[in-house]
């Protein structure tokens, strides 16, 4: 005769073997017998979470634990089981019970504080992995995640020496090199928001770029990793502060990224200023223009490197089938002179903006116009003007050298995004239609700065020049390599001809409603890519972002 003991060791057979269909039926014929049999209540409960069926498991498990509360087997499995089925509350108190009932287990602990942590109780976290670490000190992973937890409570320091303890216990574990990075990311300051304005240590960020790409060498198929290299350089590329090295690396690995998943747009644009970093703007433009095929329109308007590169066609033929810009002008309100700056032929400062920005800012810039003497002539255009704005440029032109020009747009439907972009782009085409009436130098400002003083230097570099522009070198790609809060141009044939060219650039994504944030940017890097590569020989007078002395430039270009 077979007894329930008997018949628990062969179901126990088949469930240590993997058997679990031969071991159910013997556990359930246990249970019709015995019904209140613990450990057949245990165990099949065991078998029907590692089936992936909870739902099962739970009543099993919890009447076997009502039986036997104070067996931690029977108690972390139901933990474990509550956790898989989705009841997170819940199973941090079995676990937590669990814990208490045996203190010396380290995977209970372990699990406690992973779940602590996956909760945002990183304090909790915190002392379950120290629980667990006074076990097992060895034990790699859970010092990882103390760390993690420490960091989230603002303990860096202390995360940054576990993170290094878990690098010397498993020098080859992944999680813990990817972990080790994260704290010299942290230390390098590219943990928080990145600005071209906020230079940071290049050593650390030689020693934080270097953690990554161990991290991510030891294990290619690392996504924390991989994310992190991708997401730190673009960073550095959009604050002009990417080594060159750490920018080879991290299109290799976004090559990988791409085979898996041919949408991730972040690694696409790593590839791009790779080619971009390397003189091959035509390449990343045609290399990006690829990878947006894979988006709807309303997709590549939604993210934010699709967007910019969507605005960037560089190379020899770059400017094939552009327009004229005159003839894009019926496509846009029309220009109202409204006075005549003073007639002559020397720089003329040329200003556009808003009624918004006009009040903000442009008085100001007008009152350090005055301010620097010299006469110098200035001519504002200013969009939907209010009358109290037009009150003030008509008093300022009694004391200035002031011409004054607007136009009207019904702005009813558009966002702020389209707002904006329309006010920094549309004054390339009213530049354009000045210099063809007026013929005489224009000196492109934003209204949101103000002058530090006479502009006689600046106006003397520019002798010989068919544009003067304003270069930002630190490879910050090509929507920040002109900065346009200042140009120049010539009326020379090839400094109209580059305006021109600009404001038909612009004026044709304006019309096809492609035109976005930073469009204004793209537009002079285009052009002038075209034109060196087509071997068109522009002479161009190139001032540096960072030492512009005659300009104060108000927040970040």
């Amino acid at each position: 005769m077979v007894t329930l003991r008997d018949a628990l060791a062969a179901a126990v057979g088949h469930h240590q073997a993997g058997r679990l269909d031969a071991a159910r039926p013997l556990y359930h014929s246990i249970l019709r017998s015995q019904p209140g049999h613990p450990d057949a209540l245990h165990l099949l409960g065991v078998l029907e979470s590692q089936s992936g069926h909870p739902g099962a498991a739970l009543p099993l498990l919890r009447r076997a634990v009502a039986l036997l509360p104070g067996d931690a087997d029977f108690l972390g499995n139901l933990a474990r089981s509550l956790r898989a089925a989705g009841q997170p509350e819940a199973a941090e108190c079995a676990f937590a019970r669990t814990a208490a009932l045996d203190p010396e287990d380290v995977q209970i602990a372990f699990a406690l504080g992973s779940l602590r942590l996956e909760r945002g109780d990183a304090a909790g976290a915190a002392t379950a992995f120290a629980q667990t670490l006074a076990q097992r000190p060895d034990f790699a992973e859970a010092r990882i995640n103390r760390a993690n937890a420490l960091a989230a409570l603002g303990r860096a320091e202390d995360a940054a020496r576990l993170r290094r303890q878990a690098v010397a216990l498993a020098p080859a574990l992944p999680d813990a090199l990817h972990n080790a990075a994260v704290s010299a990311l942290a230390d390098a300051g590219l943990d928080r928001p990145l600005s071209h304005a906020r230079r940071l240590d290049p050593e650390l960020v030689e020693r934080a770029g270097r953690a990554l790409t161990r991290a991510h060498a030891v294990d290619p198929g690392h996504g924390a990793a991989a994310d992190a290299l991708l997401g730190t350089a673009l960073s550095l590329v959009q604050a002009g502060q990417a080594p060159e090295w750490l920018l080879d690396r991290a299109a290799r690995t976004a090559l990988t990224v791409l085979r898996r998943n041919p949408r991730d747009t972040r690694a696409a644009a790593v590839v791009a200023y790779r080619f971009y970093r390397r003189g091959r703007t035509d390449l990343a433009a045609r290399f990006m223009g690829r990878v947006s095929r894979r988006f709807t329109p309303s997709e590549v308007e939604a993210d934010f490197e699709l967007r910019l590169w969507s605005m960037v066609r560089a190379g020899r033929r770059g400017l094939d089938g552009l327009p004229d810009a005159d003839t894009l002008l019926d496509s846009f309100p029309s220009l109202e002179l409204l006075a005549e700056p003073p007639a002559g032929s020397g720089p003329l400062l040329a200003v556009s903006c808003d009624d918004g920005y006009y009040r903000r800012f442009a008085t100001g810039l007008l009152d350090s116009v005055a301010a620097a003497g010299g006469g110098v002539a200035v001519h504002v255009h200013v969009v939907n003007p209010s009358p109290e704005t037009l009150a003030d440029l008509a008093r300022r032109r009694e004391r200035l050298p002031l011409g004054i020009s607007r136009e009207g747009i019904d702005f009813a439907g558009w966002d702020e995004h389209r707002r904006t972009t329309y006010y920094a782009c549309i004054r390339f085409l009213r530049w354009h239609q000045l210099m063809a009436r007026w013929g005489r130098p224009l000196l492109h400002l934003d209204a949101d700065c103000t002058l530090t003083g006479g502009l006689d230097a600046l106006a003397a570099l520019l002798d010989g020049a068919d544009v003067g522009l304003l270069r930002d070198a630190r490879w910050r790609g090509p929507t920040r390599e002109i900065t346009v809060c200042f140009a120049a141009f010539q009326p020379t044939p090839r400094g109209r001809a580059f305006l021109a060219l600009t404001a038909a650039y612009i004026g044709a994504f304006l019309r096809e409603g492609r035109g976005f944030w930073m469009l204004d940017q793209a537009a002079p890097f285009a052009v002038f890519d075209a034109l060196q590569r087509r071997g068109e020989g522009l002479s161009v007078r190139w001032f540096d972002v960072l030492d512009f002395p005659w300009v104060r430039f108000i927040g970040e270009k």
